[in-house]
């Protein structure tokens, strides 16, 4: 299972250190993370002073740990924001210090305010914890070559298990390639499910094939256009139709532009991507530091 682990400040070493076992990688802003159940933590190491690497957080986990702090800023409303713009349930984590009367006024009616409160030495379960998936993705995260080996990358299986031998498509491209090996924590595998950290070899792939893509996948239909429904966020003061978006497809950060004709709101994307129904949290990344980011969302 992949968490996204927020707070509105640096968590400390002592705190983090209750929550992980183990940093594996940092790739684009992204800290990677291992706990002692085996669950994959993920938190942005550059966040509040870029929305992006949030976005692709949220985009590829299956459930939330929101550190609520001594004091509640206009950060913390925006990761609230985030969180309630998309699909994703959780817990909330707090400690002696934690200000959990503030937090439950200010964000009372918000989804968040509902997710349970766990102390930070308890134990705690999520139910339902994959999102179980009827399609083949990997997130082509980093990537590079290996002599003796080839092409390989680095990224999240997002959909069903993946195995070796199996053929899949680069996207967009839908260049055919073939899994020659799978690594899972620098263990050789022959497979790997959904919610984990993997490394893939691929026979039939370039170095540039690696860079102009974004995904390892069975879809085989991708649009640059969709028809979506849109929700604005009441604190979104700017005007939605007239902005580039931040939109991130499962980890990928692929700008967006909205119109609005006739009733039908229209996202065309700068990339092709295939159509997996949910509910997208869009972010206005030209705003400051301080103003809410968070623009609202739209569901495919």
């Amino acid at each position: 299972m992949i968490i996204a682990l927020l707070s509105s400040e640096k968590i400390p070493d002592d705190k983090l250190h209750r929550l992980i076992s183990k940093k594996l990688d940092l790739i684009n802003n992204v800290q990677i993370c291992s706990n002692k159940k085996g669950d994959i933590l993920l938190y942005p190491t550059d966040f509040p002073n870029s929305i992006v690497s949030l976005l692709n957080i949220l985009s590829v986990s299956d459930k939330v740990m929101l550190c609520v702090n001594s004091q509640i800023t206009a950060l913390d409303a925006e990761l609230v924001l985030a969180v309630e713009n998309s699909d994703l349930g959780g817990i909330v984590l707090k400690d002696e210090y934690s200000d959990i009367t503030s937090f439950d006024r200010f964000f009372k009616g918000y989804r968040i305010t509902d997710f349970k409160k766990v102390g930070l030495s308890e134990e705690y379960s999520f139910e339902n914890e994959y999102k179980t998936r009827n399609f083949k993705y990997v997130s082509i995260d980093k990537h590079f070559i290996v002599k003796g080996i080839g092409s390989v990358l680095i990224g999240f299986v997002l959909g069903d298990t993946v195995k070796k031998g199996e053929k899949l498509l680069l996207l967009p491209s839908l260049k055919a390639c073939t899994i020659k090996s799978i690594q899972v924590m620098d263990v050789d595998r022959s497979e790997a499910e959904g919610g984990t950290h993997v490394g893939l070899a691929l026979n039939n792939v370039s170095e540039e094939d690696l860079s102009n893509n974004y995904a390892v996948s069975s879809f085989r239909e991708l649009e640059q256009v969709y028809n979506v429904s849109l929700h604005i966020s009441p604190f979104y003061k700017e005007d939605i139709f007239s902005k580039q978006l931040s939109f991130s497809f499962f980890g990928e950060n692929i700008p967006v532009s909205l119109t609005n004709e006739n009733g039908i709101t229209r996202a065309r994307f700068n990339k092709k991507i295939p159509s997996i129904k949910g509910r997208y949290p869009v972010a206005d990344a030209s705003l400051s530091i301080g103003k809410n980011r968070i623009a609202g969302s739209i569901t495919l």
